[in-house]
């Protein structure tokens, strides 16, 4: 449920004063639209701030409710984290309203400094930043954090264009702009759990700490010598090469049913490796062919390992029967699956390795599993 920005932000207060501050003004490719760049306090921008939000009353909005869930975050973040919000707000003040600015600068050169004056009665649209500007609204307001009115955010001000111009500066800010790579965002959460250990639950959540721990995987199976995967998984900014059989986080993500195995859970990081790598050794002691000629077979791509790493917790738990999680009775294990590197191949294997998706990796380790022998239920 959407909340009111209304509700959050007054659109007028009585007691504004003119709003004045420091600032540099810039000019770009249109002379006729300057983009004014400052420092505000929280306190400065309260009640000025409105952002222009689609409804059925308002059909020429652009801007997307404000969500709850992400401004309780924010005043979380800027109340119990490390409260830096370096990213500036962007404003906008529509035509025909246009801001006062005297410069104090005789130096035009890249900019002039001087004074911004804004009259209260000017509204300034949010183009970008209406849940940190609600968010420390929040923080400051109902989650008595008052030392927040005294925040200071970077702002820019834009001022010179139209309401239709406004859209098109969102429109262009939020679609053409690239997110973080996915295979860098591991390097993110592996870099905090190294820095915070299992602190990383509490402020990332459970999935994004086993997102982390199938990181550090992953470099093992890239790296270690004994690893069949050792320099197969390209990693960020490798250039494509002939060994590589998936990507980083293609592995990372196939790897999540194996750190959600409790023993795994439960187990080092070491004694984790040592699973996974008597794991993978079992398979190709089993399977040689596969891993000789990588290329023409789909167990070390994201079908044929995806499916594996799905039946890994069954094939610990058959293991752990006979309390021997070593290569050997892994090996023993996977073997009735079959013996043939030929159902893995691209072209003449199993149909069910012809395939892709999501859908065909489920398939395909139920497959496994229903070929794996039944645990043996000592007492019911």
């Amino acid at each position: 449920m959407a909340i009111s920005a209304a509700r959050l932000s007054a659109e007028s207060e009585p007691s504004l004063g003119v709003l004045r501050a420091s600032a540099v003004r810039i000019t770009q490719k249109n002379p006729d639209v300057n983009l004014y760049v400052t420092a505000l306090p929280l306190r400065a921008l309260l009640g000025r701030f409105k952002p222009d939000t689609y409804a059925t009353d308002n059909p020429q909005g652009y801007q997307r409710p404000v969500t709850p869930s992400r401004v309780r975050k924010l005043s979380e973040y800027v109340r119990n984290e490390e409260g830096m919000l370096p990213t500036s707000i962007l404003l906008c003040i529509r035509q025909p309203h246009r801001a006062e600015f005297q410069s104090t600068d005789g130096q035009p050169e890249g900019g002039q400094a001087g004074i911004l004056s804004v009259d209260p009665s000017i509204p300034m649209w949010v183009v970008d930043g209406q849940h940190r500007l609600f968010g420390l609204e929040r923080a400051m307001k109902k989650d008595k954090a008052k030392w927040l009115a005294d925040y200071p955010l970077p702002v820019v001000i834009v001022d010179g264009i139209d309401a239709y111009e406004e859209m098109r500066y969102f429109h262009v800010i939020n679609t053409r702009q690239k997110g973080v790579p996915t295979d860098i965002v591991d390097r993110h959460l592996l870099a905090m759990r190294e820095a915070e250990g299992s602190a990383l639950i509490d402020r990332e959540g459970e999935k994004n700490y086993r997102r982390a721990r199938a990181t550090k995987l992953a470099d093992q199976l890239n790296s270690d010598p004994q690893s069949p995967w050792r320099g197969m998984i390209r990693m960020p900014g490798d250039k494509l090469r002939p060994e590589h059989t998936m990507r980083q986080h293609s592995v990372v993500t196939s790897l999540d049913p194996v750190l959600s195995d409790s023993l795994v859970q439960r187990a080092s990081d070491e004694d984790a490796w040592k699973l996974l790598i008597n794991y993978w050794r079992a398979a190709r002691e089993l399977w040689q062919s596969a891993f000789e000629t990588p290329q023409e077979y789909v167990i070390q791509r994201s079908l044929g390992a995806g499916a594996l790493h799905q039946i890994f917790p069954d094939v610990l738990e058959l293991c752990g029967a006979d309390n021997d999680f070593s290569e050997t009775k892994m090996n023993d294990v996977l073997s009735y699956v079959g013996r043939s590197s030929g159902f893995w191949h691209t072209v003449r294997g199993h149909h069910l390795v012809r395939q892709s998706g999501a859908r065909y990796v489920r398939s395909l380790a139920e497959y496994l599993r229903e070929r794996l022998p039944r645990p043996v239920l000592r007492r019911l």
